[in-house]
């Protein structure tokens, strides 16, 4: 029991000590089933897989790694590389490039339309603000006119008082004087 357990815990523990490594800048690299050239060619890797680093046979400059699909084989030393590949960098920054650029021109468009419309908006509000300049104008005439027609109201009520009462007056001082002339004449 003992023993399995320290061989459970040796190959968990290589798992969890993996390095990623990167397959290096050439086009295809050869991996064999063992760490030296008298093992087999199993398969062909491209360059720039991420790979992970399990050890290294110094002796033989060979290391094993394990495949993006958990297999673990043999590869020549020279053929690893600790950084990304140049072509790899290249193409992850032209695309991050490209995702910017596009978003960019997202924004560039997005701030056109807000210019068109803010243009727009300052056209119909000096429009608005010209109108409302001849209404308030339109306004004060007619207040104007308002004013001159209650002032021109007043006195036509003025002076249509002023000819009762004058009326009035006259009447109040003729009738007593025809009433009087009768009087005189006998009636009574």
């Amino acid at each position: 029991m003992k023993y399995r357990l320290f061989i459970l815990f040796f190959l968990v523990s290589g798992q969890l000590l993996a390095e990623t490594r990167y397959i290096s800048d050439g086009l295809e690299v050869f991996y064999r089933s063992g760490p030296t050239k008298n093992y087999r060619v199993v398969g062909t890797i491209q360059s720039g897989v991420e790979v992970q680093f399990l050890q290294e046979d110094a002796e033989n400059q060979a290391t094993q790694i394990r495949l993006p699909g958990g297999r673990e084989v043999w590869i020549d030393t020279v053929n690893l590389m600790a950084e990304k590949p140049v072509h790899i960098i290249l193409d992850e920054t032209r695309k991050e490039y490209n995702r910017y650029k596009q978003a960019a021109e997202g924004q560039i468009t997005t701030l056109r339309g807000d210019l068109v419309q803010a243009k727009e908006l300052a056209a119909a509000s000096e429009r608005l603000q010209k109108r409302i300049a001849e209404l308030e104008l339109a306004n004060e005439g007619l207040e104007l006119r308002n004013q001159t027609l209650s002032d021109r109201s007043r006195y036509d009520l003025l002076t249509a008082g002023g000819i009762v009462a004058i009326v009035g007056m006259f009447i109040g001082l003729l009738l007593p004087k025809l009433f009087s002339r009768r009087r005189d004449d006998g009636w009574r």
